[in-house]
């Protein structure tokens, strides 16, 4: 969440993290929190498909391309903003360096923040608040401003689609803060109608309230759009004793967060994370179980016990208690010893022999394979050419349909012209599976 954290010092960042979001943690199983736009690259692209899964393979390609890191380097996210009649879609790419995100989160653990779900970007929380605010109300081309403590979110919406995206951080000590927040501003209007047909017909300001006041001023005499002020809390379902805290401090995106978590589709939580975080609520909720099935054993007992009226018949039943749970006992004994046979087996590695053969029957006759590297039992390595991505794509497709291969990456799929024909140069790496 952007608008709550300051200062420099891990751990009094994660004083205030704790201190700000110690009721919604206590309230929820799961915390959903905004990452900030200025430390995220957001890209709208333009790609020739309308299928899920082609946008999601092409999404991580792109991915790569935009950070100098390698793809084990660069997590992301993305929403698609519309799928069009003559079959291309636009979509919003967000990527982040893993080490950043994985920087934040570590400052969520030390706050004491646990089972985190989703890391949006706070630009799709903006959008979201704006739509909740605007619920019931004509939309039109909005610029919307959300100004926190050290930073300014800008997003274009046309009516229920966002378009545009900026995050810029501030010095708010600095005298010329506001001046340089109205030129960030003058600045986004011009690239958006630079790149867009459409006119921004207002601009809305929202989050720490005096700024907003002060920016408002000085942008009606800068910019030739209607500019206005909208309440951080606006259509926000908000009790009579609920009170959002200082006014210095933007609460905007995390309203769109909580109130449409249904709508957030961009999530930089690292795989790891996210399988931890679900490992956590799995052991919570079998403890939970535990807790529950124990207490309502004891309530049983309490009462069996209640009735007993001397220690034979007390002895006695317990004693025939003890009987009954013995078959459950040999039982979980031979689950166990199963367990362990079953792991040996699948420890079991298969052998190259095999996992070459495989290759050469998944391997389509359009691509040709220069060098296929394996390491035993561990990965395999491929790289060849192809007459176009698209058939590096069902390549990549027939790997992982593979019972042997498994993790399937594109390490790299370079175009390149080769006597008036496009050929792709690629290297694809997979782990292999543990069959038996």
């Amino acid at each position: 969440m952007s608008s709550s954290v300051s200062g420099k010092d891990p751990e009094a960042i994660a004083g205030q993290i704790k201190d700000m979001f110690q009721s919604m943690v206590s309230a929820r199983e799961q915390v959903q929190l905004n990452i900030p736009r200025h430390l995220v690259t957001a890209r709208f692209l333009k790609i020739p498909s309308i299928s899920d899964e082609e946008i999601e393979k092409i999404m991580k390609l792109e991915s790569i391309k935009h950070l100098p890191y390698t793809d084990e380097s660069v997590i992301y996210g993305y929403r698609i903003v519309e799928k069009t009649a003559d079959g291309y879609s636009k979509v919003l790419l967000s990527i982040a360096q893993a080490q950043a995100v994985n920087n934040f989160i570590n400052i969520l653990k030390m706050a004491g923040t646990e089972n985190l779900k989703h890391l949006s970007l706070s630009s799709e929380a903006l959008f979201l608040w704006y739509m909740q605010a605007m619920e019931g109300k004509e939309k039109e081309t909005a610029m919307v401003v959300n100004l926190d403590r050290d930073h300014i979110d800008v997003d274009v919406i046309e009516k229920d689609k966002l378009v545009f995206t900026r995050g810029v951080a501030f010095d708010m000590k600095d005298s010329k803060a506001i001046d340089k927040m109205a030129s960030e501003i003058k600045v986004s209007i011009t690239s958006y109608q630079k790149e867009s047909s459409n006119v921004i017909g207002r601009v809305i300001l929202t989050g720490q309230k005096n700024e907003c006041e002060v920016l408002k001023a000085l942008l009606v005499k800068e910019v030739k759009v209607p500019v206005e002020i909208i309440s951080q809390t606006e259509n926000v379902p908000l009790g009579e004793d609920v009170e959002i805290g200082s006014e210095n401090v933007s609460f905007a995106e995390s309203f769109g967060l909580l109130l449409r978590p249904e709508d957030i589709k961009i999530n930089l939580i690292p795989k790891e994370v996210h399988e931890e975080t679900r490992f956590v609520l799995s052991k919570n909720n079998f403890i939970t179980a535990i807790f529950l099935s124990l207490l309502l054993c004891a309530i049983i007992f309490g009462i069996t016990v209640k009735k007993l009226h001397d220690k034979h018949i007390y002895l006695s039943v317990m004693n025939t208690e003890l009987k009954k749970i013995e078959p459950d006992v040999v039982f979980a004994k031979k689950m166990a010893k199963d367990i362990k046979v079953i792991q040996e087996m699948m420890d079991r590695k298969p052998l190259a022999i095999d996992v070459i053969s495989e290759v050469y029957a998944i391997t389509p006759g359009g691509i040709s394979l220069n060098i296929i590297d394996f390491e035993s039992g561990k990965t395999l390595t491929v790289r060849g050419n192809a007459p176009a991505l698209s058939e590096v794509l069902k390549y990549v497709t027939s790997i992982e349909g593979s019972p042997y291969f498994e993790g399937v990456k594109i390490k790299y799929a370079n175009k390149r012209i080769v006597e008036n024909r496009e050929a792709v140069d690629f290297e694809i790496d997979a782990v292999l599976s543990k069959l038996k």
